[in-house]
C-alpha cells in the first residue's frame, strides 16, 4: 500500500475540513462541517439527529487531537493531521474514530427512519455535501454492496474506512470523502 496515495487523500481532507482556510484543522472547523451538513439537510438543530451528528464530529476530532498528541482546544497542521491519521490506520483504528460520525450522518440521512439509505436519500445528503447528482449515483451504485437498492451503515462505513485506509482512487469512499460542502 503506498504510503503517499495515502497521505494524499489525507491531505485533501484536511483542506476540505480546515472550515477557517487558515491552515489548521481544530474542533471548530470540525463543527463548523458538521454543521454545513446540518443545514444542508434542512435538519433542526435541537433534535436527536443533529445532536448525534454535533457529537459525533466532535468524536472524531477528540480521537484525532489524542492520536495527534495535542489537547481539545489546539489545533493540527497538514503534518500533524495526517500523521494522526497515518497512526490510526497503523493501529487499526479508523473504525473507530469515524465511526459515530458515520453512525449519525446515516441516521440524518434516513429521513423515513426506516434503517437504511435510499438513492433518493443519499441524493439529498450528497447535493447538501456539494456533490454532483451523475457522481452521487456513482458512489451510491458502489456503495451498494449488496445491491439491494439500499445503503445501511456497515455499507457506508465500509467505504469511508476504505477511503482512510486503502491507497486506491476509485473507490466510492472517495467520491463521498472528497464532497466538499
Amino acid at each position: 500500500m503506498s504510503d503517499s496515495g495515502l497521505r494524499a487523500k489525507y491531505v485533501r481532507r484536511f483542506h476540505i475540513l480546515d472550515f477557517a482556510g487558515d491552515g489548521y484543522v481544530d474542533r471548530s472547523d470540525v463543527e463548523a462541517r458538521a454543521q454545513r451538513l446540518l443545514d444542508g439537510m434542512a435538519e433542526p438543530a435541537e433534535t436527536p439527529r443533529a445532536a448525534a451528528v454535533r457529537e459525533g464530529a466532535v468524536a472524531f476530532w477528540l480521537g484525532l487531537a489524542k492520536l495527534a498528541g495535542v489537547q481539545d482546544s489546539d489545533r493540527l497542521d497538514q503534518e500533524a493531521f495526517v500523521g494522526a491519521l497515518l497512526r490510526a490506520r497503523e493501529l487499526g483504528t479508523i473504525g473507530d474514530l469515524v465511526g459515530p460520525s458515520v453512525e449519525a450522518h446515516v441516521a440524518l440521512v434516513d429521513s423515513d427512519g426506516d434503517g437504511s439509505v435510499s438513492l433518493a436519500e443519499f441524493l439529498r445528503s450528497q447535493s447538501a455535501s456539494g456533490m454532483a447528482e451523475a457522481d452521487s449515483r456513482q458512489a451510491f451504485e458502489q456503495l451498494d454492496r449488496n445491491g439491494d437498492g439500499r445503503l445501511d451503515v456497515e455499507e457506508w462505513q465500509r467505504a469511508v474506512v476504505d477511503f482512510y485506509t486503502s491507497d486506491s482512487e476509485d473507490q466510492a469512499g472517495a467520491l463521498i470523502m472528497d464532497a466538499r460542502a
